[in-house]
């Protein structure tokens, strides 16, 4: 969709010979307690719009767990008949949809969808893949990844999606029935040209985010928390300039 998207800290290089911005990870995340669910490796790439002729997108490579984890991904795009299932380099498949592919109201013809695999094969080097294309235009489509692994989480529990035209950007209630990982994805609406911002409450980190970029390309930031306990959660984002998103909000016990 021809929308701005959000930056923090993005490495460019290049893939097939063509731009690709990924961003590597680098933040702090909440702390594994061995014994309960907890944030692993994570990683966000991303292609501006027309920008990349590869036929392909993948994140940068994570050290994962050896077996047993969950991968959660995170997918936006401007056309939506080039949603595909991702694959990854251990060859664990098929990836599944959690929910539905979901529109944007103001962008109709673009949208997001979520998808996870549980008890993965894993190691050095894990990348998470997906396809690419034109779009209805004929130019090559922009497109955002985020991939995130939860160590010691062996199935989701709950997922809630939603869409806000305006503020407040909270999101959906997920419940658990004990310790769990919370992931959140803030997909905004909004602003070609214009450097953004969305920042977690409610105890959230932020790890990954393409939220200050600009030009035309699919603005995403992702926030993961650890519960310790049954209950029920949700997130409030704050976003800068005003617009509107899409809200996942994703558990894994």
């Amino acid at each position: 969709m021809r929308i701005g998207f959000l930056v923090f800290a993005a490495l460019w290089s290049a893939a097939c010979g063509s731009p690709t911005a990924a961003i590597d990870g680098g933040v702090d995340v909440p702390g594994h307690n061995p014994g309960t669910p907890g944030v692993g490796a994570h990683a966000m790439s991303f292609y501006h719009l027309d920008a990349s002729t590869a036929s392909s997108i993948s994140t940068s490579a994570m050290a994962t767990q050896a077996k047993g984890s969950t991968i959660v991904v995170g997918v936006g795009r401007g056309y939506n008949p080039l949603f595909a299932l991702p694959t990854d380099s251990r060859g664990n498949t098929p990836y599944r949809q959690l929910d539905a592919l979901h529109s944007y109201t103001r962008w109709p013809d673009s949208g997001t969808a979520a998808y996870a695999f549980t008890s993965a094969s894993g190691g050095a080097g894990f990348t998470v893949s997906t396809t690419t294309g034109r779009n209805q235009q004929g130019q090559y489509d922009e497109i955002t990844l985020a991939a995130i692994e939860v160590v010691e989480g062996i199935a989701i529990q709950d997922t809630a999606w939603t869409e806000v035209l305006d503020p407040p950007h909270t999101s959906g209630s997920v419940t658990t029935t004990g310790p769990a990982t919370l992931i959140a994805f803030w997909w905004g609406d909004g602003f070609p040209g214009t450097p953004q911002m969305a920042t977690p409450d409610s105890g959230f980190t932020l790890i990954d985010t393409n939220a200050q970029e600009r030009d035309s390309f699919v603005q995403c930031a992702v926030a993961v928390k650890n519960v310790a306990a049954a209950g029920s959660y949700r997130v409030t984002w704050t976003a800068t300039p005003t617009q509107g998103a899409q809200l996942w909000l994703i558990a894994v016990q």
